[in-house]
């Protein structure tokens, strides 16, 4: 018995991708929606058959429309229902109430009681069964699968339904002829009675771990619950997926009409057109139970949901416009097909993902809403609309193709903007992680934010105010003059500084008298903002303003004030003249040799340097070169920063050399992207030399990555293939920068989606590298000599393959973030690493909908690996991976660039001792990486040596 249930396992896992732990909940709800629809296939041909007996054809319209009523108010009671009992009471009192209704019935029909008030009742209830027990099966099922396992197993699932409407309609014929009409509703209500246990059976055992909430029980006075009607109305999502239900119902019964009009009109006589649709519609039923069990999953798993839709009405679409201008019966049969092959597989599946994004307490009321009363609404309007305008005006066949053809684009429209919604709520979900993005733009046309950004500006935290003041003075706004003034006395010097910057561009007020103060602030930063605002400001009197400050004892006023004109100056030639700034520099700098205060010593000599950059004063940049080398810390930052300030290209080396040292590397890195395209050739010479410092080739790329121009991106596309993985990663971090900070700049597409695929690859030959370390590390495997050294290399070595794959997978995002929005991909990454499951999930099916078919298919699975704790068989199964043995994973590792994961691949074979591996050592002694050459080679030593010993 156990080997039948692992042999079933194994062929639901190749054939349909059922994975470990999921079998038994597919199997059952598979059975349960085929016990459902069995049922359902038995009792509405009987129902048809009698009510067609007793009233005709002409009854039918006033039934549908009945339909409709009835359905409404079914829907209104669900709705209410719901608020007071949870959805699995109503389940089973709707399961109960069937069995019960279904044998209550076949007594009244088998005695005749009331028939005419019995059959309509039966015809109603029949036709709002249909789809509440239907709905209910989705809602239940959408509450036992999340999103990801549902995209593989409801077109498995679904193929129940399809088999049950096969089973059922087969059962009737034999039963009919056997036991009479009027019976066949006990048999419904013996199939249908099996359905209760199986649902309480999956409820126990799978809704307890569900990802999504389930509906509490409620008290109607305590908490008012909106309409469904309302939900819908409130939600895009949910009315455009009551808007593509309802049109395709429509096309549907207008398609059934043109097939059953063609037939009747080519196949006179009764008995040949009986044959004609029984083969039809069982052929239909088999292509659709072979494009659910074969193509579905593929199909939707592939293209995404939002594709998928398109599928039916595109069909549908097709075969119209060919009748329209064929108006023949091989036409009709193929527009048929369309419809019935499609709706209940692809196109079933893909409608039914698309309710899982909505929350568990909406989707219970508003599926069951849209599937019983949208679904009977559109059944009666299509009825209106074949009486009316079909048989009133007496339209032709190709009338109602066109009227068919104009449906489906809006059908079309539909599909295409719940396809956006789809992916938006994805979207939203994982953007709750959201990025540090400083390129946030402000609609500053809209009142209500210039509103609430005055409201940062009075009350906000020092960073909002430092936020919004920055974005006012990038928009040069005026409109926050009054909001900005109190914040020149800001506790915090940055916003006072801020603020300062923010008024300077500020046209029509002139507050000298207010900036003046400030610039005897305790802070240099808003001195200096001060001095610049007074000097801009004070036009009519510049110069005496700066002469005056110029003549303050404290050297920090004085310093600040220099400072300042330097800056205005830079492009005065008339102003840096008449300020005489070249003199006053030359008379700081003599000073300094007598100046015996350390703390002044420095502030003067940081404030010649800032002068000398700011006024282009050349003639003493040597003085620039030469602080480059100097003793304090601060001198040195300022000096770089001065250098870059000049653009000096004789400067270019020493900067580069500079971002050797931790401490001025980040200031070195701002200083030499100043220099823009100009340092580039000097950083190729350095990132290509064999001989140069790796500490440095691997600052290079962040300093390429602060340059925003074209050649930028190409010098960083040149390193693609360094040999430095840090190299390599470094430059995927700039280019990531580039791309989100200059997004107008065009990027290699073609080569990035080259390196995913490279990269994929790289991840799929690590993991499987890694199951068998895991493998041969297990307790009991491990060899007998040296067991203790070999554990902990080996150990150490799946830390490394471990590692590996984290880098790998952020590569591999990093390479997604060049080709699709880099925000989305940021938050689908940070997602992906969440602890919660239902997060990575949304996150999975985020990406999975914006990939490309191509990279999807090999992507995803590796992402999905990616968040398991661990790697089993299964999992490198699944994935396709050819399991290597030992000797080849050490082979493949030593051919790789990684310089640890090669030393502990050799660390593990001196301590093996085995012969068979010199060949691997001697790999090792031929690599590029002088350690590894070095290691490989004493390991080739000791294992000569001992091989010598033991020939000895």
């Amino acid at each position: 018995m156990i080997n039948i249930r692992e042999q079933l396992s194994e062929l639901l896992s190749k054939t349909f991708d059922v994975r470990e732990g999921e079998m038994r909940r597919a199997v059952l709800m598979q059975l349960n929606i085929f016990l459902i629809i069995s049922t359902l296939l038995i009792v509405k041909p009987t129902v048809n058959g009698l009510f067609l007996a007793k009233f005709g054809a002409e009854s039918l319209p006033k039934a549908f429309i009945l339909v409709a009523v009835f359905a409404g108010l079914v829907s209104l009671w669900y709705a209410r229902a719901l608020n007071r009992v949870s959805l699995h009471q109503i389940i089973k009192l709707t399961l109960r109430s069937s069995v019960a209704t279904l044998i209550l019935f076949g007594l009244f029909l088998r005695t005749n009681i009331l028939e005419s008030w019995v059959l309509y009742c039966f015809y109603l209830w029949v036709s709002i069964f249909a789809v509440l027990s239907a709905s209910q099966f989705w809602v239940l099922a959408s509450m036992v699968f999340n999103t990801r396992e549902a995209k593989r197993l409801f077109g498995f699932i679904g193929a129940g339904a399809i088999a049950g409407g096969i089973f059922g309609g087969y059962l009737t014929s034999l039963l009919a002829p056997w036991m009479g009409s009027e019976n066949l509703p006990f048999a419904g209500a013996f199939l249908l009675s099996f359905c209760l246990p199986i649902t309480n059976f999956v409820w126990k055992q799978n809704i307890h771990f569900s990802p999504v909430p389930l509906v509490k029980k409620k008290k109607q006075s305590k908490q008012w619950t909106p309409l469904p009607l309302q939900q819908i109305m409130a939600s895009k999502h949910l009315s455009l997926l009551a808007g593509i239900v309802g049109i395709s119902v429509v096309v549907a019964k207008l398609v059934d009409y043109q097939f059953s009009d063609l037939a009747a009109l080519h196949i006179p006589d009764p008995d040949n057109l009986t044959a004609f649709l029984g083969f039809w519609f069982s052929t239909f039923n088999l292509i659709s139970l072979f494009l659910q069990l074969f193509l579905t999953r593929r199909l939707v798993g592939t293209l995404g949901v939002g594709t998928s839709l398109f599928f039916l009405p595109g069909s549908i679409f097709l075969a119209a416009a060919l009748l329209l201008f064929i108006p023949e019966l091989w036409v009709a049969v193929i527009l048929k097909m369309a419809d019935g092959s499609l709706k209940q597989s692809i196109n079933k599946a893909a409608v039914e993902l698309l309710i899982l994004p909505i929350p568990q307490e909406i989707k219970n009321q508003s599926k069951t809403f849209i599937d019983v009363f949208v679904d009977s609404l559109a059944t009666g309007i299509s009825g209106l609309i074949l009486i009316f305008v079909v048989n009133g005006l007496d339209l032709s066949t190709r009338t109602i193709s066109a009227i068919t053809l104009a449906l489906l684009l809006v059908w079309g429209w539909l599909a295409l903007e719940i396809r956006k919604e789809y992916l938006q709520h994805f979207k939203r979900r994982v953007g709750k992680v959201q990025p540090n993005d400083t390129r946030t733009e402000l609609d500053l046309t809209q009142e209500s934010v210039v509103g609430g950004l005055k409201k940062v500006l009075g009350h906000g935290a020092g960073k909002q105010i430092l936020f919004v003041l920055q974005k006012i003075r990038e928009a040069r706004d005026d409109r926050f003059f009054e909001e900005a003034l109190p914040l020149l006395q800001h506790s915090i010097s940055d916003v006072r500084a801020a603020t300062l910057h923010y008024l300077y561009f500020v046209k029509g007020h002139n507050i000298s008298e207010l900036v003046e103060p400030l610039t005897k602030d305790e802070s240099q930063k808003v001195k200096i903002k001060a001095f610049e605002y007074l000097i801009e400001h004070r036009s009519a009197d510049r110069l005496q303003v700066i002469e005056r400050y110029l003549q303050e004892d404290d050297y920090r006023v004085y310093g600040a004030a220099l400072v300042s004109l330097s800056h205005e100056v830079q492009n005065n030639a008339y102003l840096r003249q008449e300020s005489r700034l070249a003199e006053r520099l030359e008379d700081a700098m003599q000073q300094l040799p007598s100046i015996t205060d350390p703390e002044r010593y420095q502030f003067i000599r940081i404030m010649v340097l800032k002068v000398i950059a700011y006024g282009h004063l050349t003639a003493h940049y040597d003085y620039i070169g030469e602080s480059l080398t100097a003793d304090s810390e601060e001198v040195v930052k300022q000096a770089v920063l001065s250098a870059g300030f000049t653009q000096e290209v004789n400067f270019i080396p020493s900067l580069v050399d500079i971002l050797e040292h931790q401490k001025f590397r980040t200031t070195a890195t701002q200083s030499l992207a100043l220099y823009g395209e100009k340092i580039l050739r000097e950083l190729k010479i350095r990132i290509e030399n064999p001989d140069e410092n790796i500490a440095l080739k691997r600052t290079i790329p962040a300093v390429i990555g602060h340059i925003g121009t074209q050649s930028a991106v190409d010098f960083l596309f040149q390193q693609f293939e360094h040999p430095d993985q840090v190299v390599r990663f470094e430059v995927l971090r700039a280019l990531n920068h580039l791309n989100t900070q200059f997004p107008y700049l065009r990027f290699q597409r073609d080569r990035v989606i080259r390196n995913i695929l490279l990269e994929a690859q790289l991840y799929s030959d690590t993991l499987a590298i890694l199951y068998v370390q895991n493998k041969i590390a297990e307790p009991g495997k491990q060899p007998t000599v040296d067991q203790t050294a070999v554990a902990e290399g080996r150990s150490g070595l799946i830390r490394l393959l471990e590692g590996r794959l984290d880098r790998n997978l952020e590569r591999i995002f990093r390479l997604l973030g060049l080709k699709y929005p880099p925000d989305d991909i940021y938050n689908i990454y940070r997602s992906i690493q969440s602890k919660q499951a239902d997060m990575r999930n949304d996150a999975l099916e985020f990406l999975d909908n914006l990939l490309e078919p191509n990279l999807k298919k090999v992507l995803i699975p590796l992402v999905e690996s990616a968040m398991m704790e661990g790697v089993s068989e299964k999992v490198i199964k699944r994935l396709g991976l050819k399991i290597p043995d030992e000797y080849e994973c050490y082979s493949r590792l030593l051919q790789g660039k990684d310089v640890r994961i090669a030393l502990a691949v050799l660390y593990i074979i001196r301590q093996l001792r085995e012969p068979k591996y010199l060949a691997l050592v001697k790999t090792g002694m031929r690599s590029e990486q002088k350690k590894v050459r070095v290691y490989a080679t004493e390991t080739f030593e000791i294992m000569n040596g001992l091989q010598s010993g033991r020939s000895a």
